[in-house]
């Protein structure tokens, strides 16, 4: 093996690709088609995953699949996902990297942007911590609401509590504060 004919610089035979050679717009929605489709497969593995763990009936036989059948059937689901998800995965990365290196996004200056050595956030005393407005974040809580709910319902339990000592007599009946 000399390896003179694999860097001698001519182009490569019929039939074989160049593996330097850019791919086609057709080439990327194939690939990206294969993407999608993996993803389909993806939902179908997880969906079978479930199923293995439920309580299944087997079509072959009219009995229950045991626990060891299970387990495998569930491992054997297991396994198709987690090798298509790393397939996926890759392609993806892939065609991350084709759109950054054809100019049309660009990963480096989103890590340019970043502001470095941010100090911690500390409150400026008049309910902002950094960015973040307290007063906004706790508006947007349903805390207060829940209690507030929960003592009418209190209160509403004590009055007809106090209509049934009195017999169910139509009589005011002085709520409690």
């Amino acid at each position: 093996m000399d390896g003179s004919s694999a860097s001698s610089g001519s182009p490569p035979p019929e039939g074989a690709t160049d593996i330097h050679q850019p791919f086609t717009r057709a080439e990327r929605m194939l690939q990206l088609s294969e993407i999608d489709q993996d993803v389909t497969t993806l939902l179908e593995l997880t969906g079978k995953a479930i199923q293995s763990l439920g309580k299944q009936k087997s079509p072959s036989s009219n009995g229950d699949m045991s626990t060891d059948q299970q387990t495998e059937a569930f491992k054997g689901s297991m396994d198709a996902f987690l090798s298509t998800l790393h397939r996926v995965d890759v392609r993806l990365k892939r065609q991350i990297m084709a759109l950054e290196e054809a100019g049309i996004i660009s990963l480096g200056a989103a890590k340019e942007t970043k502001q470095p050595g941010v100090g911690a956030i500390e409150p400026n005393g008049v309910g902002n911590i950094g960015n973040l407005d307290v007063g906004w974040l706790n508006s947007r809580s349903n805390k207060v609401e829940r209690d507030m709910e929960a003592e009418l319902w209190t209160k509403a339990r004590e009055h007809l509590e106090g209509l049934v000592e009195n017999g169910g007599r139509e009589r005011d009946v002085e709520m409690k504060e």
